[in-house]
């Protein structure tokens, strides 16, 4: 049985079009209706903040951190790292969350009317690495993106015999018609539907699973999967520090940082969404192990083990293949509406908020084309998620030092040189473990994937953050030096004086202005 996923699909083309189709034009008429409230208004066109509520902003949460890519890479990791693997990367999905209960305060504390990273980073640092910082989120999302699109190409190839190049264009122009009709405020209404109509079908295909698919304890014993492994335990450090710093560059997450309508709403926000987050991953993730064992997949087949979901879905009847293509096509639009709003974002960030929004929802819609280009080219999902997680972990922190009082004396060429700095003490510990030059640099392009059998990878992602810091102390300590003995004053942050803000400050969205006339009453020189 390890070759069902190689079986016909058990939707029909007429059926999976039905299914697909009904699909996207709910959403988008839930998405324009959303809209309705806040398309000819600046505040939550943009930004939304203090909009939502505890479980709106759970959902949201949740939403941002699940795609339908979730199909192919966790069962994978069960299919190799068994069932610790499968555990260490449900921790390492939901831990991250709750580190934005921390910092989104601080935030707060730094400007109350704070309302993304970018701005932030403009106020704090300057011009220079306010740039650096909008284009890698840009960069970021933007692998987002193509590596989502490329999973719902192959889930329509295995499920329909339907081209999946149709259905994926026409999801990036639903989702790119209402996020550039309502914006963000849109993505959140509509996220929070999508998610509850996602978790009430994984609630039925749980159940059909659970009656369908039952392997014998003899079947476990004999595969395995089930005992603590050395790879299991890596991952726990991996992709907990991979995930947790490249949250910071996806605005997805800033964005419903913000729209928390206080911090102790955001505080249980995140505190659902962990679990949330943690119980879908995981269940999602034990298909890999549970394929195995029924012996719908196997390591000695021709099937990957990102296949291995599927593989459960070809054994059972007809209507759980119906409702996976629903659910990943509902999984698919949250994903990709929210990269597409956190692109606006990004671009009117690194803009200066100095264009109008109309030119930024021609750019976001120009950036769909090398988009869809790229994800037919199908490359590894996990490898495109890898590279974009260790370039944040090499780049972040000198950026996060901004927030703290007692690191006033960083500059931007410090924090600047720290992300550089990340970047090389990668390549150094490389040349060092691994002996020679070469393969100690390529390690930067993680080419032999997470599932090595050394140490190349945690190596990697540990000494990246080490590294950025060092040299951002390094290069501030040299700096003071040389401005000391030229006799000149040293560089100090002047925090802001934040005084609480008034009612009407709090509730910007309340004001109606048309984004197109929005100025940049936000942006600080800095």
């Amino acid at each position: 049985m390890a070759d069902s996923a190689s079986q016909q699909p058990k939707v029909s083309g007429p059926a999976a079009n039905a299914l697909i189709y009904v699909t996207l034009i709910i959403f988008l008429v839930l998405g324009l209706a959303a809209g309705w409230r806040s398309h000819r208004n600046a505040g939550l066109f943009l930004k939304a903040i203090r909009s939502q509520a505890v479980w709106a902003l759970a959902l949201n949460f949740l939403a941002v951190n699940i795609g339908s890519g979730i199909f192919f890479t966790l069962p994978e990791v069960g299919t190799i790292a068994g069932i610790t693997g499968v555990f260490a990367y449900a921790f390492a999905a939901a831990a991250p969350l709750l580190v934005f209960a921390v910092v989104g305060p601080l935030f707060r504390k730094h400007n109350s009317r704070q309302w993304s990273m970018t701005a932030f980073i403009m106020e704090r640092f300057g011009r220079p690495l306010h740039v650096v910082y909008g284009t890698i989120c840009t960069l970021f999302v933007g692998m987002y993106l193509v590596s989502e699109l490329t999973t719902i190409y192959s889930v329509f190839e295995l499920l329909t015999p339907v081209h999946p190049l149709a259905p994926m264009i026409v999801i990036c122009v639903v989702t790119t018609i209402y996020t550039a009709f309502g914006g963000v405020f849109a993505s959140l209404l509509t996220d929070a539907v999508q998610c509850v109509l996602i978790l009430v079908l994984m609630v039925v295909a749980v159940v059909a699973v659970a009656v369908s698919v039952r392997p014998s304890k003899a079947d476990i014993d004999r595969v395995g999967l089930v005992a603590p492994t050395k790879m299991g335990g890596e991952l726990f450090v991996i992709l907990t520090l991979a995930i947790a710093f490249s949250n910071m560059y996806h605005q997805g997450f800033w964005q419903r940082t913000f729209a928390s309508r206080s911090d102790r709403d955001l505080r249980w926000a995140t505190g659902i969404a962990f679990w949330l987050v943690f119980v879908v991953t995981a269940l999602v993730g034990m298909a890999g192990p549970l394929a195995a064992w029924a012996g719908t997949w196997s390591a000695d087949s021709d099937v990957p083990g990102s296949s291995a979901f599927f593989t459960i879905v070809a054994s059972l009847s007809g209507w759980v293949s119906g409702l996976t293509l629903v659910l990943t096509t509902a999984l698919s639009c949250c994903a990709i509406d929210t990269c597409q709003t956190a692109l606006f974002a990004s671009l009117y960030d690194l803009a200066e908020q100095r264009v109008g929004i109309w030119v930024v929802r021609a750019a976001v819609v120009a950036l769909n084309v090398p988009v869809i280009v790229l994800a037919m080219r199908a490359p590894d999902i996990l490898q495109v998620y890898l590279l974009a997680d260790l370039l944040a972990s090499a780049t972040i922190l000198p950026v996060l030092c901004g927030l703290f009082r007692r690191l006033d004396f960083v500059h931007w060429t410090d924090a600047l040189a720290g992300c550089f700095g990340g970047v090389v003490a990668v390549g150094c510990f490389g040349q060092v473990y691994l002996g020679n030059r070469h393969d100690g640099w390529r390690l930067l392009l993680l080419d032999g994937g997470l599932y090595v059998d050394d140490e190349r990878v945690l190596g990697a992602f540990c000494f990246a953050p080490l590294g950025s810091v060092v040299a951002m102390l390094a290069c501030a300590g040299a700096r003071m030096a040389v401005t000391r003995m030229l006799g000149r004053a040293q560089y100090r942050y002047e925090m802001p004086a934040v005084e609480a803000a008034s009612a009407d400050e709090l509730s910007i969205y309340a004001a109606d202005s048309k984004p197109d006339n929005l100025k940049s009453t936000d942006r600080k020189s800095g």
